[in-house]
Protein backbone atom coordinates (compact mmCIF):
# COMPACT_ATOMS: atom_id res chain seq x y z
CA UNK A 1 0.00 0.00 0.00
CA UNK A 2 2.85 2.58 0.70
CA UNK A 3 4.26 1.98 -2.84
CA UNK A 4 0.71 2.83 -4.19
CA UNK A 5 0.81 5.98 -2.03
CA UNK A 6 4.29 7.04 -2.87
CA UNK A 7 3.82 6.48 -7.11
CA UNK A 8 0.50 8.44 -6.66
CA UNK A 9 2.07 11.20 -5.16
CA UNK A 10 4.70 11.70 -7.15
CA UNK A 11 2.16 11.76 -10.18
CA UNK A 12 -0.11 14.22 -7.74
CA UNK A 13 2.44 16.69 -7.47
CA UNK A 14 4.11 16.26 -11.00
CA UNK A 15 0.97 18.04 -12.18
CA UNK A 16 1.95 21.28 -10.12
CA UNK A 17 5.68 21.03 -11.59
CA UNK A 18 4.57 20.79 -14.64
CA UNK A 19 2.17 23.79 -14.47
CA UNK A 20 4.84 26.06 -13.08
CA UNK A 21 6.75 24.80 -15.84
CA UNK A 22 3.97 25.85 -18.06
CA UNK A 23 4.09 28.82 -16.74
CA UNK A 24 7.32 30.03 -17.31
CA UNK A 25 7.03 28.84 -20.98
CA UNK A 26 3.83 30.85 -21.17
CA UNK A 27 5.46 34.01 -19.72
CA UNK A 28 8.73 33.25 -22.86
CA UNK A 29 5.95 32.77 -25.71
CA UNK A 30 4.33 35.91 -24.04
CA UNK A 31 7.05 38.16 -23.86
CA UNK A 32 8.85 37.07 -27.38
CA UNK A 33 5.31 38.06 -28.96
CA UNK A 34 3.71 34.69 -29.05
CA UNK A 35 0.41 36.03 -28.66
CA UNK A 36 -3.12 34.62 -30.21
CA UNK A 37 -5.53 37.58 -30.67
CA UNK A 38 -8.18 35.99 -33.01
CA UNK A 39 -11.35 36.75 -30.81
CA UNK A 40 -13.63 34.10 -32.47
CA UNK A 41 -11.32 31.55 -31.72
CA UNK A 42 -10.56 32.44 -28.22
CA UNK A 43 -14.38 32.46 -27.48
CA UNK A 44 -15.04 29.15 -29.28
CA UNK A 45 -11.96 27.92 -27.10
CA UNK A 46 -12.92 29.24 -24.06
CA UNK A 47 -16.02 27.63 -24.43
CA UNK A 48 -15.15 24.45 -25.06
CA UNK A 49 -12.27 24.74 -22.32
CA UNK A 50 -15.48 25.59 -19.41
CA UNK A 51 -17.91 23.00 -21.40
CA UNK A 52 -14.96 20.51 -20.52
CA UNK A 53 -14.69 21.51 -16.87
CA UNK A 54 -18.34 21.56 -16.40
CA UNK A 55 -18.54 18.02 -17.19
CA UNK A 56 -15.59 16.48 -16.33
CA UNK A 57 -14.56 16.97 -12.80
CA UNK A 58 -18.33 15.80 -11.47
CA UNK A 59 -18.08 12.96 -14.17
CA UNK A 60 -15.00 12.11 -13.44
CA UNK A 61 -15.43 12.35 -9.60
CA UNK A 62 -18.52 9.93 -9.94
CA UNK A 63 -17.27 7.48 -12.13
CA UNK A 64 -13.69 6.83 -9.97
CA UNK A 65 -16.38 6.55 -6.75
CA UNK A 66 -18.24 3.61 -8.26
CA UNK A 67 -14.54 2.46 -9.82
CA UNK A 68 -13.46 2.20 -6.21
CA UNK A 69 -16.37 0.28 -5.35
CA UNK A 70 -16.13 -2.61 -7.61
CA UNK A 71 -12.19 -2.66 -7.85
CA UNK A 72 -12.52 -3.14 -3.50
CA UNK A 73 -14.30 -6.42 -4.09
CA UNK A 74 -11.36 -7.68 -6.20
CA UNK A 75 -9.72 -10.38 -4.33
CA UNK A 76 -6.04 -10.68 -5.78
CA UNK A 77 -4.08 -7.53 -4.19
CA UNK A 78 -1.46 -7.33 -7.02
CA UNK A 79 -4.26 -6.80 -9.51
CA UNK A 80 -6.46 -4.56 -7.36
CA UNK A 81 -3.53 -2.28 -6.75
CA UNK A 82 -2.91 -1.76 -10.31
CA UNK A 83 -6.20 -1.05 -11.42
CA UNK A 84 -6.74 1.43 -8.59
CA UNK A 85 -3.25 2.99 -9.71
CA UNK A 86 -4.39 3.31 -13.18
CA UNK A 87 -8.09 5.22 -12.41
CA UNK A 88 -6.37 7.22 -9.49
CA UNK A 89 -3.48 8.72 -12.68
CA UNK A 90 -6.69 8.84 -15.11
CA UNK A 91 -8.54 11.14 -12.65
CA UNK A 92 -5.29 13.24 -11.87
CA UNK A 93 -4.42 13.40 -15.60
CA UNK A 94 -8.20 14.51 -16.36
CA UNK A 95 -8.24 17.22 -13.58
CA UNK A 96 -4.59 18.82 -14.96
CA UNK A 97 -5.65 19.26 -18.66
CA UNK A 98 -7.75 21.43 -16.86
CA UNK A 99 -4.89 23.16 -15.04
CA UNK A 100 -2.55 22.92 -18.06
CA UNK A 101 -4.73 24.58 -20.82
CA UNK A 102 -5.59 27.22 -18.25
CA UNK A 103 -2.17 27.95 -17.25
CA UNK A 104 -0.69 28.45 -20.74
CA UNK A 105 -3.48 29.72 -22.52
CA UNK A 106 -3.56 32.76 -19.71
CA UNK A 107 -0.14 33.84 -21.60
CA UNK A 108 -0.76 33.22 -25.23
CA UNK A 109 -4.44 34.00 -25.59
CA UNK A 110 -5.02 37.18 -25.72
CA UNK A 111 -8.20 39.23 -27.40
CA UNK A 112 -7.60 42.25 -29.62
CA UNK A 113 -10.38 44.29 -28.78
CA UNK A 114 -9.76 43.77 -24.31
CA UNK A 115 -6.22 45.18 -23.14
CA UNK A 116 -6.35 43.39 -20.71
CA UNK A 117 -4.96 39.58 -19.93
CA UNK A 118 -7.62 36.63 -20.08
CA UNK A 119 -8.25 36.27 -16.55
CA UNK A 120 -11.05 33.64 -17.49
CA UNK A 121 -8.35 31.24 -18.22
CA UNK A 122 -6.55 31.76 -14.76
CA UNK A 123 -9.71 31.22 -12.87
CA UNK A 124 -10.37 27.94 -15.16
CA UNK A 125 -7.16 26.42 -14.01
CA UNK A 126 -7.54 27.30 -10.41
CA UNK A 127 -11.11 25.37 -10.22
CA UNK A 128 -8.63 22.34 -11.55
CA UNK A 129 -6.48 23.12 -8.70
CA UNK A 130 -9.61 22.95 -6.36
CA UNK A 131 -10.77 19.65 -8.02
CA UNK A 132 -7.11 18.23 -7.77
CA UNK A 133 -6.75 18.43 -3.78
CA UNK A 134 -9.37 15.89 -4.01
CA UNK A 135 -7.11 13.79 -5.70
CA UNK A 136 -4.27 14.16 -2.69
CA UNK A 137 -3.44 10.74 -2.38
CA UNK A 138 -3.12 10.71 1.01
CA UNK A 139 -2.81 7.30 3.22
CA UNK A 140 -5.93 8.25 4.82
CA UNK A 141 -8.03 8.04 1.59
CA UNK A 142 -6.15 5.23 0.24
CA UNK A 143 -7.10 3.43 3.00
CA UNK A 144 -10.50 4.26 3.29
CA UNK A 145 -10.80 3.60 -0.65
CA UNK A 146 -9.75 -0.30 -0.09
CA UNK A 147 -11.42 -1.02 2.93
CA UNK A 148 -14.91 1.04 3.14
CA UNK A 149 -17.27 -0.34 0.20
Amino acid sequence: MKFLQKELTIFYYSVYILAALLAVVGYVFHKNGFIITNSVFIDNFKIIVILYMLISIPLTLKNFSSKVKKIAQIENENEKFAKYLNISKIRIMLFAIIIHVGVISFFVLKRADLAKPMFDFLYIAAIGVVALFFCNPTKNKIENDFFNE
